[in-house]
């Protein structure tokens, strides 16, 4: 008994060593989905207006009933409005904008001085450009020339006049244009006396929009003053009046005199009333925090909602607040309340997912096994979840909106439909659950997925994407229907469930195509999208093969023509097997002319090489082209064919040659004409190792017809079994009867082969007749 239990110990720790990385992606799946799933109260109360109760609610404590949403916003802006913003009038910004003003008209006088003096040197050293006092008159012009500069450049620091335009140079009396006669004591006076004007009225240092209170507190001595927000004015608005002040104040024709005052306002006048920030979000948010909550109490064993009656906006209030209530416990049984909802969270969500993890398990072991396929699984999980949080509880948007659709989609056109229909089914349950067990969302969303799903098992062209949308579009308002006729629900809400389906519609199958991308760089996934482009012929690697093996290159694209139909007769991905087919021997590029296929001009190059040299070029094709495909970058997948066309099995003519030859057979090394392999893992890669070997033991016989091309295809099949080529790959004895295929039938390679060699079936007359052509073949 104990032995038996130590055995059981030593398997579990095995497999959780073996599996340790898949079950740590599982396990972080489960813990981030538990992040973002509700508490079971939740879910006890999720309903909405116009459901039907599905049991009897009644109040389990006495609770208070919280405000509606819109109303509890209207009373928080009220508050807010009621609050007012203050602002401290500041008679610092006035004088200290008037010595700025009395700064700017000297240094506009000290300009003005120095261009006379530059203008009276300049002259002087043209009187005296013959004279002995030319040196001495130039040095005066430079002195000038330089301190005129400098005052500029000081001027140009101090403020943001520009001194280049005709307005400045006019002003500060450049000799290139008219002289400002206008008195520059006159002109500061009248700055002053309209910037004291808007500065007496009071100017916001913000915009009034940005003023939400009703009134304004005005703090400019020790009794503040309350005032309308309209009675004082922002930046802009005591420009707009300054400028009015100075029309009024100058003639029309006076334009000059106009732009200057009023560009020289625009630059010193600066808002004196300071918005205090902080304490007017201070004083605000005490005014918030006493705003009630609540407005009204449920009492303890009240009847909030009696069962199979129509939940109204009333009895929807009370659940949110018994749910917000049942939510909060403090100390040791609030921990322990936490501690029990989580594990009953992480139990829950980890038997859904199981649904879909046993299922890889037993059907697709392959996927399983490789981590990073179960990242990518997970990741699509997990963002569907935080989606689903994100839309729904959070932006309140509708359900129809979460992503489920281009999940499914993904998780199909990433590997295949049965893996999306059953990640699907399984993503669509626990947020459905997540949602309040919502069923009408678990409906809606398995057959859109469905549909979807179906579009895209088979990519094969771009025009698919249209396809599917327009599909989506059918199906949403199929589903829509039927479910509005069955609840009788109104056209109104039809219509806006449709609205939401044909958005997702729309924007599911470019997503989704979009994201393809970067999942096959991100986790190394191959898709149809990308095999159907290693199918062109121009590419790099079957352009050479056309051109540099053309006898293989025709050998590829045959094998292929068989693999596929063999796949499509079980069930297999016959794109994948084409592919595979067509680039299986690209490592014979290397020596094309060693290749039997390839010598067209009789002369054999290994009747010059020992036997074992003619084996190690012919073996070396599947690492050669295992080079070839990393050097192109060719998925694993495609390199899986290279690496197991030929398995472990023997060059068989070569081997026979070297036994024929030696003196004593126990001397020859098998290993050395024994491919490296590894053998077929897949039924995909079993598949060509069949078609491959087919193909070119048919092409050896004489004379073909249908009967010996059934007994050749026998024999190398049963070779392969007994020589044990096929033991890891999933291939049944049933669909192997499948692949060969019948005479009469449309799938299999005996139809294709039929039709590569035109044979017409040939009915021998008797029995007898029939044994004989049985002997001679």
């Amino acid at each position: 008994m104990m032995g038996n239990q130590q055995n059981i110990l030593i398997k579990i720790t095995n497999l959780l060593s073996k599996y340790r990385w898949q079950i740590l992606t599982i396990f972080s799946l489960i813990i981030v989905s538990a992040l973002f799933f509700p508490s079971g109260k939740t879910l006890q109360f999720a309903y909405k207006k116009d459901d039907i109760a599905r049991e009897t609610i009644i109040a389990p404590e006495t609770f208070p009933i919280l405000k509606p949403v819109e109303k509890l916003q209207e009373d928080l802006d009220e508050a807010l409005k009621s609050e007012p913003a203050l602002f401290i009038r500041s008679q610092e910004v006035v004088n200290s904008q008037i010595e700025i003003i009395n700064s700017l008209f000297e240094k506009i006088e000290q300009i003005r001085e120095s261009q006379t003096k530059v203008l009276a040197s300049a002259n002087n050293v043209f009187r005296e450009r013959y004279e002995d006092g030319y040196a001495d008159a130039l040095s005066t012009f430079e002195a000038d020339s330089i301190n005129l500069n400098q005052l500029k450049l000081d001027f140009s620091e101090s403020f943001s006049f520009d001194i280049e335009t005709d307005l400045w140079k006019t002003i500060l009396w450049d000799p290139d244009s008219d002289q400002f006669d206008y008195s520059l004591d006159k002109l500061k006076n009248d700055v002053v006396r309209i910037s004291r004007s808007q500065w007496s009225e009071g100017i916001y240092d913000i915009t009034k929009s940005e003023i939400i209170s009703e009134e304004i507190m005005i703090s400019q001595s020790d009794v503040p003053v309350l005032a309308n927000p309209d009675d004082y004015n922002d930046l802009e608005t005591a420009w707009t009046k300054a400028r009015q002040e100075v029309s009024n104040l100058y003639p029309e024709d006076q334009t000059l005199l106009r732009e200057s005052t009023y560009e020289i306002i625009v630059e010193v006048m600066l808002p004196n009333l300071l918005y205090d920030k902080e304490t007017t979000e201070r004083r605000r948010e005490i005014k918030l925090n006493r705003v009630p909550r609540y407005q009204g109490t449920v009492l303890k064993d009240e009847k909030i909602v009696e069962k199979n009656t129509r939940i109204t906006d009333d009895m929807l209030l009370k659940l949110k607040s018994l749910e917000a209530v049942q939510g909060k416990s403090d100390g040791l049984a609030g921990f322990w309340q936490l501690f029990t909802e989580l594990l009953g969270k992480f139990i829950l969500i980890g038997i859904i997912y199981s649904f879909f993890f046993t299922f890889l398990i037993i059907y697709r072991k392959e996927t399983f096994l490789n981590i990073r396929l179960i990242l990518l699984i997970s990741i699509l999980f997990a963002v569907t979840i935080v989606f689903a949080y994100l839309f729904y509880f959070q932006l309140e948007f509708s359900e129809y909106l979460i992503p489920v659709v281009v999940a499914a989609m993904s998780l199909t056109i990433l590997f295949d439909a049965r893996i999306g229909f059953m990640g699907a089914s399984t993503i669509i349950i626990l947020i459905g659950m997540m949602i309040g067990n919502n069923i009408d969302f678990i409906v809606v969303m398995l057959f859109s997925s469905s549909i979807a799903m179906y579009n895209v098992r088979q990519l094969r062209t771009r025009s698919q994407v249209f396809k599917t949308i327009f599909s989506l579009l059918g199906a949403s308002a199929l589903v829509v229907l039927a479910m509005g006729l069955f609840e009788n629900a109104g056209w109104a809400e039809m219509r806006v469930d449709l609205l939401y389906l044909a958005i997702v519609s729309i924007l599911a199958p470019i997503l989704t195509y979009g994201l393809i991308g970067l999942f096959e760089i991100g986790f190394g996934v191959t898709t149809d999208l990308t095999l159907l482009e290693l199918l062109d012929f121009n590419t790099p690697l079957l352009k050479r093969l056309q051109q540099e093996a053309n006898g293989t290159f025709n050998h590829s694209v045959v094998v292929g023509n068989l693999a596929e139909g063999c796949a499509d007769a079980i069930g297999a991905h016959s794109l994948l097997c084409r592919v595979g087919a067509y680039y299986h021997d690209i490592g014979k590029l290397k020596n094309p002319e060693y290749f039997i296929e390839n010598q067209f001009a009789g002369e054999n190059r290994h009747d010059s090489m020992t036997l074992t040299m003619s084996a190690k070029v012919i073996r070396n094709h599947v690492r050669e082209g295992i080079a070839l495909a990393d050097e192109f970058g060719l998925p694993q997948a495609i390199k899986d064919f290279i690496a197991t066309h030929h398995g472990t099995t023997r060059v068989e003519y070569f081997y026979r040659q070297a036994l024929a030859e030696a003196k004593d057979t126990s001397e020859i090394d098998e290993t050395i004409f024994r491919y490296p392999g590894p053998k077929p893992h897949t039924k995909e890669t079993g598949i060509l190792m069949i078609c491959e070997s087919i193909e070119a033991a048919v092409r050896s016989i004489k004379n073909p017809d249908i009967v010996k091309i059934e007994e050749m295809i026998d024999r190398i099949t049963k070779k392969k079994l007994e020589e044990g080529q096929l033991d890891e790959c999933p291939l049944t004895l049933d669909e192997l009867r499948k692949i060969k295929g019948t005479v009469n039938g449309t799938t299999g390679m005996l139809p294709i082969l039929r039709g590569i060699f035109h044979i017409r079936i040939e009915y021998p007359e008797d029995p007898k007749k029939a044994e004989t052509v049985k002997s001679e073949n």
